[in-house]
């Protein structure tokens, strides 16, 4: 598992104010490669589904709900449990940390090659930053369990402030994990 953060400045997209569940060539980076671009052999991420949301706590277990229904309608089931822990964690960190309250916020989850990339954007510039772990606190993991469970994660500078994303291998479904 890697601990990857990658800062680019990547165009500017405005947010969307509706979901959209038809897959779609983008060209949003899809991996650690060493300077978070896309590898020149890798094909363009596609879009799987986007969600915009405010930035307040309600829109957490909406976000898991979008997550679980993207995942199964892409046939990624099996990754399903892990993407909506995933999604949680980012959303929830977006929200707490939002320069303002019910700002937009972006999920946008998308096929990277074997991967599925979760990217959370938002309109603060503030990089989410790794710290000491206390399991007897209520908050403060969500950092660490995206850099355990997931394959790569960072953050990548947006002209609207970031996005903040990580990677888990969804395709194809390993019938015997561990083999």
């Amino acid at each position: 598992m890697s601990g990857d953060h990658h800062t680019i400045e990547l165009p500017s997209t405005p947010l969307p104010s509706h979901l959209t569940t038809t897959a779609s060539q983008v060209t949003a980076p899809n991996g650690p490669a060493p300077n978070g671009l896309r590898g020149l052999d890798e094909p363009p991420a596609v879009l799987l589904g986007e969600l915009t949301l405010p930035a307040e706590r309600e829109s957490v277990p909406a976000a898991r709900r979008f997550s679980r229904s993207v995942s199964t309608a892409s046939g990624i089931g099996h990754v399903a449990d892990d993407a909506e822990v995933l999604v949680s964690e980012l959303v929830t960190n977006a929200v707490r940390h939002a320069p303002v309250a019910g700002g937009a916020l972006c999920l946008r989850l998308l096929r990277a090659g074997t991967r599925l990339r979760i990217e959370v954007h938002d309109q603060s510039a503030a990089v989410p930053t790794a710290r000491p772990v206390d399991l007897m606190e209520e908050t403060g993991r969500g950092w660490f369990l995206v850099a355990v469970m997931a394959d790569g994660h960072g953050t990548d500078h947006t002209a609207s402030g970031k996005a903040v994303w990580c990677e888990v291998r969804a395709w194809p479904r390993d019938e015997h994990p561990g083999h």
